[in-house]
């Protein structure tokens, strides 16, 4: 019998937060499986003080922020869950989430919600409104200039200058091609494919997980184009899974974050933010600095009658 729900984690700091997490998730989810990709060129990790559930990529990848490789590895780690374990859905973290809600709610609204996966996300096109010198601040990805941002990184062309705009305190780094004549001959996106772009952390069934790994013409155009990128972790889950035929995806993912204030990072929750995860509707909530202690106490109180 397949398990309900397996976990993907990309790692690549905090073995002990990693290894923590790993024993909440076996414990809350009745030792469901769980696979790693941790970049062991950033710190080492003693994988045999791990749960039995848990296993990691052996061909993991070097990862950075803003890189492909956060994309690789989620996608490795991804095909390692489903060709040992097959889970019905399976949930991406960092090291730093945690779940706010019990298993058995998790898996009751998974199960009757009746979407496929749970990825924020929004179409993608040509946008001119000026980017917030301070940050998309509490709207972030649901900025209405986010669009701008995205559509530079992922579909128009262009032409970057960034270190030597840098030494000479140019405001501009970079030019771009916003044509649709040199977008559609020189990009993926040539009328038949959707742009969207949005938050990286997803919640998906199996036919998600068919449907990231399947070694499609699409998927091997949007691999290509999107290594190429900046960010591409914001931009091709979204733009794989939307444009997959009958998919259905919510644009709820079902993780709290807490942007107010903050630019490239959301705000590390604490204790006090505890009552609200709590009556949110997520079901994971990112990012905590490692806190054993509060972050035991958060587990030990979800119960099964929990509602958002």
């Amino acid at each position: 019998m397949n398990p309900s729900i397996g976990f993907v984690l990309l790692t690549h700091q905090n073995p002990s937060q990693i290894l923590f997490l790993c024993q909440q998730l076996t414990r809350l989810f009745d030792a469901a499986p769980i696979v790693i990709h941790h970049d062991f060129s950033k710190c080492d990790v003693n994988t045999s003080l791990f749960p039995k559930n848990v296993s990691f990529v052996e061909d993991w990848e070097t990862t950075r922020w803003g890189g492909w490789g956060v994309v690789g590895g989620q996608l490795k780690a991804t095909r390692q869950l489903y060709s040992r374990h097959n889970p019905d859905w399976f949930v991406v973290l960092s090291a730093s989430d945690f779940p706010v809600k019990s298993a058995s709610y998790i898996l009751e609204d998974l199960y009757g919600g009746g979407f496929d996966a749970y990825l924020y996300h929004r179409p993608i096109g040509p946008c001119r409104l000026p980017l917030p010198p301070e940050g998309f601040g509490e709207e972030n990805f649901a900025h209405p200039a986010w669009e701008r941002l995205a559509f530079e990184r992922y579909v128009a062309i262009g032409f970057g200058f960034y270190k030597l705009a840098t030494r000479l305190k140019w405001r501009k780094k970079a030019v771009y091609l916003r044509q649709r004549f040199f977008i559609e001959r020189f990009t993926p996106f040539d009328g038949s494919i959707g742009s969207f772009a949005g938050d990286f952390w997803l919640t998906g069934n199996r036919a998600t997980a068919e449907a990231m790994l399947e070694d499609s013409a699409l998927n091997r155009k949007l691999i290509d184009h999107f290594r190429r990128r900046p960010n591409p972790d914001e931009g091709f889950p979204h733009t794989l899974l939307c444009n997959v035929p009958g998919l259905k995806i919510s644009a709820d993912n079902k993780r709290f974050t807490d942007w107010a204030g903050q630019v490239n990072h959301p705000r590390t929750l604490t204790r006090d933010d505890f009552p609200r995860l709590r009556s949110s509707s997520a079901h994971f909530a990112r990012k905590f600095a490692f806190d054993p202690e509060a972050l035991l106490e958060l587990s030990l109180s979800l119960t099964p009658e929990q509602v958002g």
